[in-house]
């Protein structure tokens, strides 16, 4: 290279084209082929629709940053937790590299967070809109931390074998799974101030809405990995226990393993071993459901845990007279696609 081109380059901005943003991309956009149901649009749908009253374009907008993360956590959990499948293909980093995937979720994180702009309703007056944006990336920094420290304890526990007590495991799902519920509410509760579209008059906060929602979502998500037939054809049979993941049914099978025979403790060796032996999985499911009763006790704490939103409704205003009723019922809708397994 000559000595002028070599100036060009250095002066000028660092070069960069579709095609190497494809390369990029290439681990996500393996992921995102075959998509979910999309019931995190329709919650964020319906919470606007009740509470916030946003700009169609600004909540697609929205959405778009929340699919992102989610999508970019999966990459990197499956790369955590060694996972071989997702959504019923090959993990991306099976497919692509733990290294460049690693490196495509990070970026996508970014990719993310550049859309935070796009929520900025044009018609603010130009010293709101900077004071707005800086608010909405805090909210977005915060929410990214606790994601990361739900995961980071949930790894360590399963990687130094300590036993989790079930306000530990709580506390972790709702620091890692309860994030994006919290990010999104937050996110449009705070545009809502600036535009002054917010009908929540009592001034309710959603977040221990969001945290609820995470726990049942997360708690669901445990129980299914082990019985539900469409988990096994998206992630492989008993995908958990060759993890050795220390989810909610699994920790109460082994605190009940511990009081009734701590020299012989089969749940806790097959999980140490990260078996991938099918008979032994099949053993290690039928102790949770026909010995410690973990399935059955698991299910329970789902239906408390949902009856918290669907009977007391705390989360909903006390008047919702302002609410047509094909609307709470969308609301119950999505509650019951959550909690139901």
């Amino acid at each position: 290279m000559d000595t002028s081109k070599l100036k060009e380059l250095i002066n000028g901005e660092p070069y960069w084209c579709d095609s190497d943003e494809s390369i990029l991309q290439k681990p996500y956009t393996h992921l995102t082929q075959k998509q979910g149901k999309k019931f995190r649009l329709k919650l964020i749908l319906i919470l606007n629709k009740i509470f916030f009253h946003l700009p169609q374009d600004l909540v697609m907008n929205l959405n778009q940053i929340i699919e992102i993360l989610h999508n970019s956590s999966l990459l990197i959990d499956d790369i955590e937790d060694n996972s071989i499948l997702r959504r019923g293909l090959k993990a991306s980093h099976v497919v692509f590299g733990s290294p460049m995937t690693i490196n495509s979720a990070n970026y996508m994180y970014f990719k993310a967070m550049e859309i935070i702009p796009l929520l900025i309703p044009s018609e603010l007056d130009e010293l709101d809109k900077p004071r707005l944006t800086s608010e909405l990336y805090e909210i977005f920094n915060t929410e990214l931390l606790n994601l990361h420290r739900g995961q980071g304890l949930d790894i360590y526990w399963r990687d130094h074998f300590i036993i989790p007590t079930e306000e530990m495991y709580f506390n972790m799902v709702i620091n890692k799974t309860g994030g994006l519920f919290r990010l999104t509410v937050k996110l449009m509760a705070k545009v809502a101030t600036y535009t002054k579209t917010q009908s929540n008059d009592e001034n309710k906060s959603l977040v221990p809405l969001c945290n609820l929602l995470g726990v049942v979502y997360q708690v669901r998500d445990d129980y299914l990995n082990l019985l539900n037939d469409d988990m096994i054809v998206n992630k492989g049979f008993g995908e958990d226990i060759t993890e050795g993941k220390l989810s909610f049914p699994v920790i109460h099978g082994l605190n009940y393993e511990k009081k009734i025979n701590q020299d012989k403790m089969f749940l806790w060796n097959t999980l140490l071993s990260k078996t991938t032996d099918i008979e032994l999985k099949v053993k290690f499911i039928e102790f949770l459901k026909n010995e410690s009763k973990s399935m059955t006790y698991t299910k329970k704490t789902l239906q408390n845990l949902t009856n918290l939103i669907k009977i007391e409704n705390y989360f909903l205003p006390t008047d919702t007279s302002h609410i047509d009723q094909d609307t709470i019922n969308e609301f119950h809708y999505v509650i019951h696609y959550l909690s139901t397994v």
